[in-house]
């Protein structure tokens, strides 16, 4: 006890806390190698961060978990009340505290494209909202934790859902935007995989610099997808969906949740296939006569039906503990094909897959080709699937038109008849609030769609049935039918869009 007090004490106890430091540190290393094998710590500093999100990430320590909870409550109480800017300013403080805490990351971004921006009546605010919702998770949530499966299963999920789909009453003005501003970095609306992936001219390498900048997208990978599943029409939502799920599974190395971004590529591309067709045409500006904006209606894309089912089939081998599950989405996607494909006059590719689907599922299809197909017409006459049912209605459409220029006039006729009829069902089915949100065109809008198409001389039918096509409908030869349709879709009368109507086709 003396020699402790002592005049020597000064050095003993200065001895025993460099002990104590060192041992305590060797310690210390043991727990952060445990702590990172578990995934409940980040020790990497942050690469590339502002100063601010550097300095709190480091000086505040263990104080950041304190502060991050009292602006989660204040948070919340601003949203209740309706004070969205000020809450969205926290949100960020938020996201700086805890920036490798994924679920802060989700739960924002949520909040701001699906909460906040239904609040606005303004379409064109709500769209500013859900821009913002998805440029967190992509703009900085991927810049701080780029290996994290679940913001880009949430990414892919906002353009497949929040903008894909049609829950939301502001949905059509999403895609018109979304189509606009890719319609600008895209030739013809067709990525020229050999001029972005080396671009050599000013404006080339301008419209690259904006999709790595802007949109953080790479054209090598959008090239690798449509290779994989495509090819898709990049200025639709869904495209992008896949481009994020499929980029999570090449960087993601959390393996056990692979399903989640594998389940948004299949979805995705069933909605490609339901209406992953762009048409556009001119529409008339009202305020500036002589002027036209582009617009934009969808149709079924049958050209992706063999790389959907090679993309059913590689993930049922990849995720054999959920065989059944995917097995039971591939079998309705191909009775799903094979039902449209017939309704578009793609007879053996109808057939082709009718065999296939019996012979892999033996429970799938118990009737012949045409009886199944009958079957689902009359199982769609109950439908209120807005795409669905509108890629229906446009196969049959399109093998009226064919009917017509084969001279089959009455077989036209009813296929027409048909349409009409199931249209009207599904107009009796929907509610009054529910029209703006899942209209569909009318059937002389679908006519004037499917002509943009069938007329088109290196995507339509062949010269001779274009030739016939034309005469049955009394086209003037100097007939456009993208102005047509466009015309049409503004209201305006246009006297050649059918010229003499084919009995009421």
């Amino acid at each position: 006890m003396n020699f402790i007090t002592g005049k020597y004490s000064r050095y003993v106890l200065s001895l025993f806390m460099v002990i104590m430091f060192a041992c305590a540190g060797f310690v210390q290393k043991g727990m952060n190698h445990s702590r990172a094998e578990m995934g409940l710590t980040r020790l990497q500093p942050l690469e590339n961060a502002p100063p601010v999100l550097a300095f709190t990430t480091v000086a505040l320590g263990g104080f950041r978990g304190l502060i991050s909870n009292m602006l989660w409550i204040r948070a919340t109480q601003l949203q209740e009340d309706g004070k969205y800017f000020e809450m969205v300013q926290l949100a960020d403080w938020i996201t700086k505290l805890q920036p490798h805490f994924v679920t802060v990351w989700v739960h924002q971004a949520w909040n701001l494209a699906y909460n906040i921006s239904v609040k606005f009546p303004d379409h064109q605010d709500r769209w500013l909202w859900v821009q913002r919702g998805i440029e967190l998770l992509r703009d900085y949530g991927l810049k701080y934790n780029p290996q994290e499966t679940l913001i880009y299963r949430e990414l892919a999920w906002f353009f497949q859902h929040k903008m894909g789909a049609n829950l939301d009453d502001a949905n059509m003005l999403y895609k018109a935007q979304w189509a606009s501003a890719w319609d600008e970095l895209l030739k013809d609306g067709k990525p020229d995989y050999d001029v972005l992936l080396n671009p050599q001219e000013p404006e080339d390498k301008e419209r690259v610099r904006i999709m790595f900048e802007v949109y953080k997208t790479d054209p090598a990978v959008m090239q690798e997808v449509d290779q994989e599943y495509g090819p898709f029409e990049w200025r639709l939502p869904e495209a992008h969906a896949i481009y994020w799920a499929y980029l999570g599974l090449k960087v993601s190395e959390r393996e056990k949740d692979y399903i989640q971004l594998r389940r948004v590529i299949f979805q995705g591309m069933q909605l490609a296939f339901l209406r992953g067709r762009m048409i556009e045409f001119p529409v008339a500006v009202p305020d500036e006569p002589g002027e036209f904006t582009k617009a934009y209606e969808y149709g079924p894309n049958l050209e992706i039906i063999d790389n959907t089912n090679r993309a059913y089939e590689e993930m049922m081998a990849a995720e054999e503990q959920y065989f059944d599950n995917i097995g039971t989405a591939h079998k309705n996607f191909i009775r799903t094909a094979i039902y449209f494909l017939y309704t578009h006059n793609r007879m053996v590719e109808a057939e082709k897959w009718y065999d296939y689907v019996r012979e892999k599922y033996l429970d799938s299809i118990e009737t012949s080709l045409e009886e199944y197909v009958f079957a689902r017409v009359e199982e769609e006459f109950g439908s209120t699937s807005q795409d669905r049912l509108k890629a229906m209605l446009m196969g049959f459409l399109e093998r009226a038109f064919l009917d017509l220029a084969v001279g089959q006039d009455e077989k036209a006729v009813a296929g027409e008849l048909l349409a009409r009829k199931m249209r009207k069902r599904y107009y009796d089915q929907i509610t009054e609030s529910q029209i703006a949100r899942i209209k569909l065109p009318t059937i002389q809008e679908m006519k004037a769609e499917l002509l943009v198409r069938l007329l088109d001389p290196e995507e339509g039918l062949n010269e001779m049935l274009v030739q016939q096509l034309r005469t049955r409908l009394g086209l003037a030869d100097d007939y456009d039918p993208k102005a047509a349709l466009g015309a049409l879709k503004a209201n305006q009368p246009v006297e050649e869009l059918e010229g003499p109507p084919p009995p009421e086709l």
